[in-house]
């Protein structure tokens, strides 16, 4: 049986309850508030204080146009500033001699919990990130348990779209996201875990065999409840009812050879996903994507917004190869006068370019015409924007998941193309 490799991201799950990055965005803000609030003379907090430097930054250098700051890029930024201001850790020096550049604007005074008001340092700033980080976790964790509960119809579609997919393919997943949402469909799925003993099992993982869901950047079944020199090891809790020790906050940093540090978390968030993703199991799920590429007949891009380097960097070799041709499927949602293909200049559209390169001018609905200008036609007809080169397919679905999940014949029927 051809095999079907499915790389599902945020836009996978808004769908069924989960926050989408906009969202996360104000949930952080709001978040940062309870502990990390500017000064009485000051409204904001720090979270919001980065996120606006940042943007009136852009705004004097007349860039109207920049891409909208999100939670992961203020998340980077916040750990960014805390390892640059970190002078305690003399083997993992993030300034590298870059100090003698430049040098930290001043930060505003905040509150610190119920103390009085102080300056933030290296160590507030890593707190409001691990402070941040956990708090989604847990959110997200709630919205898993409610799952079934309130989104029930929708999983079911979910389900059954799946089970359409099996009809003609062996399916893997890499999935982005922390949620359930996959599971919660596909309960039998390998995940690299010994579904009795919790414990990540190498030997199984390293099989070739397919019908897996790895959490590439963390799920929210991961837990650290090791002790001793195991008490970062992270496990699988089956059930979301358990008890979770997850807590970044109340842990050691790990450091990169360039002295930033990242957390000792269950997800993985932000940027510089490359360096987070060099524990385990994180490790052992990015250093088999490529083979899974190779293997794989066909892709299935769930929600994905391209916006991951370190994971759209290793398709285009594979797109590439004259010897085998992958059928490329992407799924998901966008407004009805957003640009067709052959015209569009965004970020989304070069990302996409970037993992799965094909020609613009080769994509519309296969008329000899020329194609829409925008892909409201194709979202009318339950149609695909699809290019004509038949050596480097790709069709664009861009009614969303659920509305896919609706027409499963048609999506299975252009996969097998």
């Amino acid at each position: 049986m051809k095999k079907l490799l499915i790389v599902v991201g945020a836009g996978g799950s808004i769908e069924l309850g989960m926050p989408s990055v906009r969202e996360i965005d104000k949930l952080f803000d709001n978040w940062a508030s309870e502990n990390y609030s500017l000064n009485s003379h000051e409204s904001g907090n720090l979270y919001r204080w980065v996120k606006e430097e940042v943007e009136k930054y852009y705004l004097t250098q007349g860039n109207s146009q920049t891409l909208e700051q999100n939670f992961e890029s203020i998340l980077y930024i916040i750990q960014f500033l805390s390892s640059m201001s970190n002078t305690l850790h003399r083997d993992y020096k993030n300034d590298k001699g870059l100090k003698a550049f430049f040098k930290i604007k001043e930060f505003p005074e905040i509150k610190r919990y119920f103390e009085k008001t102080v300056m933030p340092d290296a160590d507030d700033f890593k707190q409001l990130q691990s402070y941040l980080v956990d708090k989604l976790l847990h959110h997200i964790r709630k919205k898993c348990r409610e799952l079934e509960l309130n989104k029930g119809s929708e999983l079911s579609k979910v389900r059954a779209f799946f089970e359409i997919l099996k009809e003609e393919f062996e399916i893997g997943f890499i999935n982005l996201n922390y949620d359930n949402v996959i599971l919660k469909t596909l309960p039998d799925l390998f995940t690299g875990f010994d579904v009795d003993t919790g414990k990540f099992d190498k030997n199984q993982f390293y099989h070739d065999n397919w019908n897996f869901c790895y959490h590439i950047h963390g799920s929210v079944h991961f837990t650290m409840n090791g002790k001793g020199v195991k008490m970062h090891e992270i496990t699988w809790n089956n059930s979301l009812d358990m008890n979770f020790e997850d807590r970044s906050s109340q842990r050691n940093v790990n450091y990169t050879s360039e002295g930033n540090y990242f957390l000792n978390s269950t997800i993985i968030t932000g940027l510089d996903k490359s360096n987070q993703i060099l524990r385990e199991p994180f490790r052992q799920y990015y250093m088999k994507i490529d083979k899974l590429i190779h293997d794989s007949d066909a892709i299935l891009f769930i929600g994905y917004g391209f916006s991951d380097l370190h994971l759209n960097q290793l398709f285009p070799s594979h797109r590439m190869e004259s010897t085998k041709k992958r059928q490329v499927v992407v799924i998901d949602y966008f407004p009805d006068e957003t640009e067709a293909m052959y015209k569009r200049p965004d970020s989304w559209s070069y990302r996409l370019f970037e993992t799965i390169p094909f020609n613009g001018d080769e994509m519309g609905n296969g008329s000899i015409c020329l194609p829409p200008d925008t892909i409201i036609d194709y979202k009318k007809n339950n149609s695909f924007e699809f290019s004509r080169n038949k050596k480097y397919p790709l069709s664009i679905w861009y009614n969303g998941f659920l509305a896919a999940c609706d027409n499963a014949e048609i999506i299975k029927e252009e996969l097998k193309k």
